[in-house]
Protein backbone atom coordinates (compact mmCIF):
# COMPACT_ATOMS: atom_id res chain seq x y z
CA UNK A 1 0.00 0.00 0.00
CA UNK A 2 1.33 3.42 -0.97
CA UNK A 3 1.54 6.21 1.65
CA UNK A 4 -1.33 8.31 0.25
CA UNK A 5 -3.71 5.63 -0.98
CA UNK A 6 -7.29 6.50 -0.05
CA UNK A 7 -6.90 10.26 -0.59
CA UNK A 8 -8.39 11.95 -3.66
CA UNK A 9 -7.50 15.25 -5.34
CA UNK A 10 -9.29 17.28 -7.98
CA UNK A 11 -6.51 19.03 -9.89
CA UNK A 12 -7.49 22.15 -11.83
CA UNK A 13 -3.91 23.29 -12.43
CA UNK A 14 -2.00 23.58 -15.71
CA UNK A 15 1.56 24.16 -16.98
CA UNK A 16 4.20 23.36 -14.28
CA UNK A 17 3.73 24.46 -10.63
CA UNK A 18 0.44 22.66 -9.90
CA UNK A 19 1.32 19.57 -11.94
CA UNK A 20 4.58 19.28 -9.98
CA UNK A 21 2.62 19.28 -6.71
CA UNK A 22 0.06 16.73 -7.84
CA UNK A 23 2.80 14.60 -9.42
CA UNK A 24 4.54 14.29 -6.04
CA UNK A 25 1.30 13.25 -4.38
CA UNK A 26 0.18 10.93 -7.18
CA UNK A 27 3.49 9.06 -7.15
CA UNK A 28 2.89 8.43 -3.43
CA UNK A 29 -0.53 6.95 -4.13
CA UNK A 30 -3.03 9.80 -3.99
CA UNK A 31 -5.79 9.48 -6.58
CA UNK A 32 -5.31 12.63 -8.67
CA UNK A 33 -8.12 13.49 -11.07
CA UNK A 34 -7.11 16.20 -13.50
CA UNK A 35 -10.22 18.32 -14.15
CA UNK A 36 -9.20 19.73 -17.51
CA UNK A 37 -10.47 22.22 -20.03
CA UNK A 38 -12.19 20.54 -22.95
CA UNK A 39 -10.33 22.51 -25.64
CA UNK A 40 -6.75 23.85 -25.90
CA UNK A 41 -6.20 27.58 -25.43
CA UNK A 42 -3.44 30.19 -25.39
CA UNK A 43 -1.13 27.92 -27.40
CA UNK A 44 -0.13 26.06 -24.24
CA UNK A 45 -0.53 22.41 -23.31
CA UNK A 46 -2.43 20.96 -20.36
CA UNK A 47 0.95 20.87 -18.64
CA UNK A 48 4.41 21.68 -19.96
CA UNK A 49 4.86 18.10 -21.19
CA UNK A 50 1.70 17.92 -23.32
CA UNK A 51 1.38 19.08 -26.92
CA UNK A 52 -0.52 22.41 -27.13
CA UNK A 53 -2.94 21.21 -29.83
CA UNK A 54 -2.19 17.59 -30.64
CA UNK A 55 -3.53 15.08 -33.10
CA UNK A 56 -4.68 11.87 -31.37
CA UNK A 57 -1.39 10.24 -32.38
CA UNK A 58 0.66 13.10 -30.97
CA UNK A 59 -1.28 13.04 -27.72
CA UNK A 60 -0.54 9.34 -27.23
CA UNK A 61 3.14 9.78 -28.09
CA UNK A 62 3.67 12.75 -25.79
CA UNK A 63 1.82 11.05 -22.94
CA UNK A 64 4.29 8.17 -23.04
CA UNK A 65 7.07 10.48 -21.83
CA UNK A 66 5.01 12.74 -19.56
CA UNK A 67 6.29 12.07 -16.05
CA UNK A 68 4.37 15.08 -14.68
CA UNK A 69 0.98 13.50 -15.37
CA UNK A 70 1.71 9.82 -14.82
CA UNK A 71 -0.40 8.01 -12.23
CA UNK A 72 -3.23 10.53 -12.75
CA UNK A 73 -6.68 10.46 -14.32
CA UNK A 74 -8.31 12.97 -16.66
CA UNK A 75 -11.84 14.32 -16.71
CA UNK A 76 -12.57 16.97 -19.34
CA UNK A 77 -15.12 19.49 -18.03
CA UNK A 78 -16.08 22.86 -19.49
CA UNK A 79 -16.05 25.36 -16.64
CA UNK A 80 -15.11 28.32 -18.86
CA UNK A 81 -18.17 28.71 -21.11
CA UNK A 82 -20.68 30.90 -19.19
CA UNK A 83 -23.63 29.16 -20.84
CA UNK A 84 -22.42 25.70 -19.86
CA UNK A 85 -20.91 26.61 -16.54
CA UNK A 86 -23.92 25.98 -14.25
CA UNK A 87 -24.21 22.39 -15.42
CA UNK A 88 -20.43 21.91 -15.28
CA UNK A 89 -20.35 23.30 -11.76
CA UNK A 90 -22.87 20.71 -10.62
CA UNK A 91 -20.59 17.96 -11.94
CA UNK A 92 -17.61 19.48 -10.15
CA UNK A 93 -19.51 19.84 -6.87
CA UNK A 94 -20.56 16.21 -7.00
CA UNK A 95 -16.95 15.15 -7.52
CA UNK A 96 -15.79 17.50 -4.74
CA UNK A 97 -18.06 15.83 -2.17
CA UNK A 98 -15.83 12.77 -2.28
CA UNK A 99 -12.52 14.61 -2.63
CA UNK A 100 -9.95 15.46 0.01
CA UNK A 101 -8.07 18.13 -1.93
CA UNK A 102 -8.68 20.70 -4.66
CA UNK A 103 -5.62 22.19 -6.33
CA UNK A 104 -5.74 25.19 -8.66
CA UNK A 105 -3.21 27.49 -10.29
CA UNK A 106 -5.27 30.27 -11.88
CA UNK A 107 -4.78 33.96 -11.23
CA UNK A 108 -6.62 35.14 -8.09
CA UNK A 109 -10.41 35.37 -8.38
CA UNK A 110 -10.63 33.29 -11.60
CA UNK A 111 -11.91 30.29 -9.66
CA UNK A 112 -14.58 32.49 -8.07
CA UNK A 113 -15.66 33.56 -11.56
CA UNK A 114 -15.77 29.85 -12.46
CA UNK A 115 -17.80 29.09 -9.33
CA UNK A 116 -15.32 26.58 -7.92
CA UNK A 117 -13.55 28.76 -5.33
CA UNK A 118 -12.82 27.65 -1.78
CA UNK A 119 -15.85 29.21 -0.11
CA UNK A 120 -18.18 27.66 -2.68
CA UNK A 121 -16.58 24.24 -2.64
CA UNK A 122 -16.44 24.04 1.16
CA UNK A 123 -20.22 24.43 1.30
CA UNK A 124 -20.37 21.09 -0.47
CA UNK A 125 -17.50 19.57 1.50
CA UNK A 126 -16.40 21.30 4.74
CA UNK A 127 -13.42 18.92 5.03
CA UNK A 128 -11.88 19.98 1.73
CA UNK A 129 -8.24 21.11 1.60
CA UNK A 130 -8.14 23.80 -1.09
CA UNK A 131 -4.69 24.78 -2.35
CA UNK A 132 -4.14 27.81 -4.61
CA UNK A 133 -0.84 28.46 -6.39
CA UNK A 134 -0.43 31.90 -7.96
CA UNK A 135 2.36 34.28 -8.86
CA UNK A 136 1.87 36.81 -6.08
CA UNK A 137 -0.68 35.19 -3.78
CA UNK A 138 -4.39 35.66 -3.23
CA UNK A 139 -4.12 39.13 -1.65
CA UNK A 140 -2.01 42.27 -1.95
CA UNK A 141 -1.01 44.87 -4.54
CA UNK A 142 0.25 42.46 -7.23
CA UNK A 143 -2.67 40.05 -7.56
CA UNK A 144 -3.71 41.32 -11.00
CA UNK A 145 -0.23 41.25 -12.47
CA UNK A 146 0.62 38.61 -15.04
CA UNK A 147 3.90 36.77 -14.91
CA UNK A 148 5.91 33.60 -15.19
CA UNK A 149 8.85 32.12 -13.31
CA UNK A 150 11.45 34.80 -14.26
CA UNK A 151 9.22 37.62 -12.98
CA UNK A 152 8.53 35.91 -9.63
CA UNK A 153 12.21 35.07 -9.15
CA UNK A 154 13.19 38.66 -9.98
CA UNK A 155 10.82 40.12 -7.39
CA UNK A 156 12.05 37.55 -4.84
CA UNK A 157 15.65 38.72 -5.23
CA UNK A 158 17.01 35.43 -6.56
CA UNK A 159 18.38 37.17 -9.68
CA UNK A 160 19.94 40.39 -8.34
CA UNK A 161 21.45 42.97 -10.74
CA UNK A 162 24.99 41.99 -9.76
CA UNK A 163 24.37 38.48 -11.10
CA UNK A 164 22.97 39.83 -14.35
CA UNK A 165 26.00 42.07 -14.79
CA UNK A 166 28.21 39.03 -14.29
CA UNK A 167 26.46 37.31 -17.21
CA UNK A 168 24.10 35.05 -15.26
CA UNK A 169 20.99 34.16 -17.24
CA UNK A 170 18.47 32.82 -14.79
CA UNK A 171 18.82 29.64 -12.77
CA UNK A 172 18.90 26.97 -15.45
CA UNK A 173 15.65 25.55 -14.04
CA UNK A 174 12.38 27.39 -13.25
CA UNK A 175 12.99 27.91 -9.55
CA UNK A 176 9.65 29.51 -8.65
CA UNK A 177 7.67 26.90 -10.59
CA UNK A 178 9.31 23.90 -8.97
CA UNK A 179 9.59 25.40 -5.49
CA UNK A 180 5.90 26.33 -5.44
CA UNK A 181 4.95 22.82 -6.52
CA UNK A 182 7.06 21.29 -3.76
CA UNK A 183 5.73 23.69 -1.11
CA UNK A 184 2.17 23.06 -2.27
CA UNK A 185 2.62 19.31 -1.81
CA UNK A 186 4.10 19.87 1.66
CA UNK A 187 1.29 22.28 2.60
CA UNK A 188 -1.37 19.83 1.45
CA UNK A 189 0.15 17.03 3.49
CA UNK A 190 0.35 19.28 6.56
CA UNK A 191 -3.28 20.33 6.15
CA UNK A 192 -4.42 16.72 5.77
CA UNK A 193 -2.63 15.77 9.00
CA UNK A 194 -4.22 18.72 10.82
CA UNK A 195 -7.64 17.83 9.40
CA UNK A 196 -7.33 14.37 10.92
CA UNK A 197 -7.15 16.10 14.31
CA UNK A 198 -9.67 18.90 13.86
CA UNK A 199 -12.05 17.44 11.29
CA UNK A 200 -11.99 20.73 9.36
CA UNK A 201 -10.58 21.64 5.98
CA UNK A 202 -8.84 24.89 5.09
CA UNK A 203 -7.48 27.00 2.26
CA UNK A 204 -3.77 27.11 1.41
CA UNK A 205 -2.20 30.11 -0.35
CA UNK A 206 1.06 29.41 -2.22
CA UNK A 207 2.56 32.63 -3.71
CA UNK A 208 5.31 31.66 -6.13
CA UNK A 209 7.26 34.80 -5.29
CA UNK A 210 7.34 33.62 -1.66
CA UNK A 211 8.48 30.08 -2.43
CA UNK A 212 11.27 31.41 -4.63
CA UNK A 213 12.33 33.88 -1.95
CA UNK A 214 12.55 31.08 0.62
CA UNK A 215 15.58 29.84 -1.32
CA UNK A 216 17.42 33.08 -0.53
CA UNK A 217 17.42 32.33 3.18
CA UNK A 218 21.22 32.41 3.57
CA UNK A 219 21.69 35.56 1.47
CA UNK A 220 18.85 37.42 3.17
CA UNK A 221 20.13 36.53 6.64
CA UNK A 222 23.56 37.82 5.69
CA UNK A 223 22.05 41.01 4.32
CA UNK A 224 19.93 41.82 7.37
CA UNK A 225 22.86 41.02 9.65
CA UNK A 226 25.58 42.89 7.76
CA UNK A 227 23.69 45.15 5.36
CA UNK A 228 25.69 43.68 2.50
CA UNK A 229 24.76 41.81 -0.67
CA UNK A 230 28.19 40.15 -0.68
CA UNK A 231 27.72 36.37 -0.97
CA UNK A 232 31.29 35.31 -0.34
CA UNK A 233 31.85 34.32 -3.96
CA UNK A 234 34.59 36.94 -4.34
CA UNK A 235 36.80 34.96 -1.97
CA UNK A 236 39.22 32.47 -3.48
CA UNK A 237 37.45 29.34 -2.31
CA UNK A 238 34.23 30.45 -4.00
CA UNK A 239 35.76 31.31 -7.38
CA UNK A 240 35.82 27.81 -8.87
CA UNK A 241 32.25 26.60 -8.88
CA UNK A 242 32.57 25.74 -12.59
CA UNK A 243 35.90 25.09 -14.33
CA UNK A 244 36.49 24.12 -17.94
CA UNK A 245 38.96 21.34 -18.76
CA UNK A 246 41.04 20.53 -21.85
CA UNK A 247 38.29 18.47 -23.52
CA UNK A 248 35.80 21.35 -23.28
CA UNK A 249 33.88 19.67 -20.46
CA UNK A 250 33.35 21.23 -17.05
CA UNK A 251 33.75 20.18 -13.45
CA UNK A 252 32.30 21.83 -10.38
CA UNK A 253 34.18 22.34 -7.12
CA UNK A 254 33.11 23.82 -3.77
CA UNK A 255 36.05 23.64 -1.41
CA UNK A 256 34.97 26.14 1.22
CA UNK A 257 36.31 24.15 4.20
CA UNK A 258 39.98 24.59 5.00
CA UNK A 259 41.01 20.95 4.52
CA UNK A 260 39.19 20.69 1.18
CA UNK A 261 40.80 23.89 -0.07
CA UNK A 262 44.25 22.71 0.99
CA UNK A 263 43.76 19.39 -0.83
CA UNK A 264 42.53 21.22 -3.91
CA UNK A 265 45.64 23.42 -4.02
CA UNK A 266 47.94 20.42 -3.59
CA UNK A 267 46.23 18.49 -6.42
CA UNK A 268 46.82 21.36 -8.86
CA UNK A 269 50.41 21.75 -7.66
CA UNK A 270 49.97 25.23 -6.19
CA UNK A 271 50.36 24.99 -2.43
CA UNK A 272 51.28 28.66 -2.50
CA UNK A 273 47.57 29.39 -3.03
CA UNK A 274 46.54 27.81 0.30
CA UNK A 275 46.95 31.09 2.19
CA UNK A 276 44.62 32.88 -0.24
CA UNK A 277 41.54 30.89 0.76
CA UNK A 278 39.70 33.87 2.29
CA UNK A 279 41.51 36.62 0.41
CA UNK A 280 39.83 39.17 -1.84
CA UNK A 281 41.23 41.61 -4.37
CA UNK A 282 43.61 41.64 -7.36
CA UNK A 283 45.78 38.79 -6.13
CA UNK A 284 42.74 36.51 -6.11
CA UNK A 285 41.88 37.60 -9.65
CA UNK A 286 45.39 36.63 -10.78
CA UNK A 287 45.15 33.32 -8.94
CA UNK A 288 41.86 32.52 -10.64
CA UNK A 289 43.37 33.08 -14.08
CA UNK A 290 46.23 30.75 -13.27
CA UNK A 291 43.99 28.03 -11.84
CA UNK A 292 41.72 28.08 -14.86
CA UNK A 293 44.76 27.80 -17.12
CA UNK A 294 45.99 24.81 -15.12
CA UNK A 295 42.70 22.98 -15.59
CA UNK A 296 42.98 23.39 -19.35
CA UNK A 297 45.98 21.02 -19.28
CA UNK A 298 43.97 17.84 -18.52
CA UNK A 299 40.60 16.34 -19.38
CA UNK A 300 37.62 16.44 -17.09
CA UNK A 301 37.92 12.76 -16.14
CA UNK A 302 41.64 13.09 -15.41
CA UNK A 303 41.00 15.99 -13.03
CA UNK A 304 38.06 14.24 -11.39
CA UNK A 305 40.11 11.14 -10.60
CA UNK A 306 42.80 13.29 -8.99
CA UNK A 307 40.40 15.47 -7.04
CA UNK A 308 38.30 12.56 -5.77
CA UNK A 309 41.43 10.67 -4.75
CA UNK A 310 42.43 13.68 -2.67
CA UNK A 311 38.94 13.85 -1.09
CA UNK A 312 37.93 17.25 -2.44
CA UNK A 313 34.42 18.46 -3.28
CA UNK A 314 34.27 17.91 -7.04
CA UNK A 315 31.81 16.50 -9.55
CA UNK A 316 31.26 16.42 -13.32
CA UNK A 317 28.92 19.00 -14.84
CA UNK A 318 26.69 16.56 -16.71
CA UNK A 319 24.59 17.38 -19.71
CA UNK A 320 21.19 15.65 -19.81
CA UNK A 321 22.48 12.60 -21.69
CA UNK A 322 25.24 12.13 -19.11
CA UNK A 323 22.91 12.76 -16.16
CA UNK A 324 20.48 10.06 -17.31
CA UNK A 325 23.33 7.56 -17.44
CA UNK A 326 25.20 8.69 -14.32
CA UNK A 327 25.57 5.64 -12.01
CA UNK A 328 24.52 7.57 -8.90
CA UNK A 329 21.43 8.94 -10.64
CA UNK A 330 20.57 5.39 -11.69
CA UNK A 331 21.20 4.03 -8.21
CA UNK A 332 18.90 6.71 -6.77
CA UNK A 333 16.08 5.45 -8.99
CA UNK A 334 15.75 8.71 -10.89
CA UNK A 335 15.31 7.01 -14.27
CA UNK A 336 12.22 4.88 -14.66
CA UNK A 337 11.87 2.66 -17.73
CA UNK A 338 8.60 1.11 -18.84
CA UNK A 339 7.10 -0.40 -21.97
CA UNK A 340 4.53 1.69 -23.83
CA UNK A 341 2.11 -0.01 -26.27
CA UNK A 342 3.01 2.23 -29.22
CA UNK A 343 6.25 4.00 -28.26
CA UNK A 344 8.20 0.99 -27.03
CA UNK A 345 10.57 1.23 -24.09
CA UNK A 346 10.44 4.78 -22.71
CA UNK A 347 12.28 6.55 -19.91
CA UNK A 348 10.82 9.01 -17.42
CA UNK A 349 12.15 10.98 -14.50
CA UNK A 350 11.89 8.94 -11.32
CA UNK A 351 10.79 9.83 -7.79
CA UNK A 352 13.42 11.30 -5.43
CA UNK A 353 12.11 10.09 -2.05
CA UNK A 354 13.18 6.60 -1.03
CA UNK A 355 10.65 4.80 1.19
CA UNK A 356 11.95 1.57 2.72
CA UNK A 357 8.52 -0.15 2.79
CA UNK A 358 6.25 1.78 0.43
CA UNK A 359 8.30 3.00 -2.54
CA UNK A 360 6.64 5.13 -5.20
CA UNK A 361 5.70 3.12 -8.30
CA UNK A 362 4.77 3.67 -11.91
CA UNK A 363 1.11 2.73 -12.19
CA UNK A 364 -0.12 4.41 -15.37
CA UNK A 365 0.99 6.67 -18.20
CA UNK A 366 -0.15 10.29 -18.36
CA UNK A 367 -3.87 10.31 -19.17
CA UNK A 368 -5.19 11.40 -22.53
CA UNK A 369 -7.65 14.31 -22.37
CA UNK A 370 -10.95 12.97 -21.04
CA UNK A 371 -9.61 9.43 -20.81
CA UNK A 372 -11.29 8.82 -17.45
CA UNK A 373 -14.39 11.00 -17.82
CA UNK A 374 -16.69 7.99 -18.19
CA UNK A 375 -15.23 6.03 -15.28
CA UNK A 376 -15.05 8.94 -12.83
CA UNK A 377 -18.53 10.27 -13.59
CA UNK A 378 -20.00 6.79 -13.33
CA UNK A 379 -18.40 6.42 -9.90
CA UNK A 380 -19.99 9.76 -8.95
CA UNK A 381 -23.43 8.36 -9.78
CA UNK A 382 -23.98 9.48 -13.38
CA UNK A 383 -25.63 7.00 -15.72
CA UNK A 384 -24.30 6.26 -19.19
CA UNK A 385 -27.21 8.20 -20.65
CA UNK A 386 -26.46 11.22 -18.46
CA UNK A 387 -22.78 11.18 -19.41
CA UNK A 388 -23.70 10.96 -23.08
CA UNK A 389 -26.02 13.93 -22.58
CA UNK A 390 -23.28 15.97 -20.87
CA UNK A 391 -20.96 15.28 -23.76
CA UNK A 392 -23.57 16.11 -26.38
CA UNK A 393 -24.10 19.50 -24.75
CA UNK A 394 -20.35 20.23 -24.62
CA UNK A 395 -20.22 20.12 -20.82
CA UNK A 396 -17.93 17.09 -20.63
CA UNK A 397 -15.65 15.34 -23.10
CA UNK A 398 -14.48 11.75 -23.44
CA UNK A 399 -11.34 10.45 -25.15
CA UNK A 400 -12.40 8.94 -28.48
CA UNK A 401 -9.07 7.52 -29.64
CA UNK A 402 -7.51 4.17 -28.80
CA UNK A 403 -7.34 3.80 -25.04
CA UNK A 404 -3.89 3.31 -23.54
CA UNK A 405 -3.22 -0.13 -22.15
CA UNK A 406 -1.75 -0.72 -18.73
CA UNK A 407 2.06 -0.54 -18.79
CA UNK A 408 4.03 -3.73 -19.12
CA UNK A 409 7.61 -4.38 -18.12
CA UNK A 410 9.13 -3.60 -14.76
CA UNK A 411 10.06 0.03 -14.14
CA UNK A 412 12.80 1.23 -11.85
CA UNK A 413 10.09 2.47 -9.51
CA UNK A 414 8.25 -0.82 -9.36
Amino acid sequence: MLPLEGYRMLDLSRLLPGPVASNILADMGMEVIKVEETEPRYGMGRDVLTHPDPTPEQEVAWAAYNSLARNKKSVALNLLDPDLRPASQEVFYRLAKDADVVLEGYRPHVVKWMGVDYETVRRHNPRIIYCSISGYGQHGPYIKRAGHDPQYCAVAGTTPPASLEAGQRGHGVPLADYSSGIYAAVGILGALIERDRSGEGQAIDIPMVATAMSFTRANSARFVREGSHHSGQGRAAGRFTYIQCSDGKYITTSNAETHFWESFCRVIGREDFIGLRDAVGPEVDRMEEEVRAIFLTKTRDEWLRALWEADTCAAPVNDMAEALEDPRVREAGMVWEVDHPSEGRVRQMGFPIGFSRTPATFRSFAPLLGQDTQEVLQAAGYSDAEITGLEARGIAKRWRGVRQEAPSGKSAGA
